[in-house]
């Protein structure tokens, strides 16, 4: 008693597993490809951004070092030799021949 239909033999055949594999292939390929440049698009704009990063720091730094030159004594009375004409009684004054 068994009422069961017949099977087509040879129905998936092994050429169409392979062109199964093939398409498979092709779009894989259409999808890994354009996201494999887009990712080494992303990495040269992160190093491009991870230099300009390094040269804002080390402008920073500058700046920083510069700020705490400026509440030095030596820099106050630099700037009040230049700017004002200040002196100590004791110090050499060297003019310049264009400052005259």
């Amino acid at each position: 008693m068994k009422n069961r239909l017949p099977l087509k033999k040879g129905y998936f055949k092994p050429i169409h597993f392979l062109l199964l594999l093939a398409i498979d292939g092709v779009i894989l390929a259409g999808v890994i490809l354009p996201q494999q440049t887009n990712i080494e698009n992303a990495e040269s704009l992160l190093a491009q951004r991870q230099s300009d990063l390094n040269a804002i720091k080390i402008e920073y730094e500058r700046e920083q070092a510069n700020l705490e030159y400026m509440q030095t004594d030596e820099y106050k009375l630099q700037q009040g030799s230049v700017r004002y004409g200040w002196h100590y009684s004791d110090d050499s004054i060297i003019l310049d021949s264009d400052s005259q």
